[in-house]
């Protein structure tokens, strides 16, 4: 039997895999909202790195209020996929959630200055005909294989 000492030594000379979480929230079209960060060339899913001590679903959660000021009743977060993410600088996991409840009223939405530029919503269709204008989860999720486990190579 392990002892806690040698799980712990074990665990050291694994490579540590960071890991953040995005959320999937719609309008009354059934459209998705997507945000433009400052840093990134596409639109992606409000959502961000998951902190120490934070499950996947508690940063979906943080993120998405820290980047729009939506807030959402966490229990209302269902799965839909997790992205392993691969680049020339480190891989990552992607978990992605699908928000069930009605947000009655966007037009609060208060922008995170220091990252976000703009928002918008979208439909599948309109993901589709621009492709490369919308990371990988807005891919996956406008081409309908949003349930489960996928690979992204990302270049960088």
């Amino acid at each position: 039997m392990y002892n806690r000492e040698d799980i712990q030594e074990f665990l050291r000379t694994r490579v540590a895999r960071p890991a953040s979480a995005g959320v999937v929230i719609y309008n009354d079209k059934k459209e998705a909202l997507v945000l433009k960060a400052n840093y990134k060339p596409y639109w992606s899913f409000p959502g961000g790195w998951i902190e120490d001590n934070q499950t996947p679903i508690q940063a979906a959660v943080r993120e998405l209020s820290e980047e729009t000021g939506v807030l959402i009743i966490p229990q209302r977060l269902k799965f839909l996929y997790i992205i392993n993410r691969v680049s020339n600088i480190m891989q990552s996991y992607q978990f992605i959630f699908e928000y069930s409840g009605m947000i009655d009223d966007f037009t609060s939405v208060k922008l995170q200055p220091e990252e976000i530029d703009d928002y918008k919503f979208v439909s599948r269709e309109e993901v589709l005909i621009n492709l490369n204008n919308y990371g990988g989860a807005v891919q996956i999720w406008a081409k309908g294989e949003n349930i489960g486990y996928f690979e992204q190579t990302v270049e960088c």
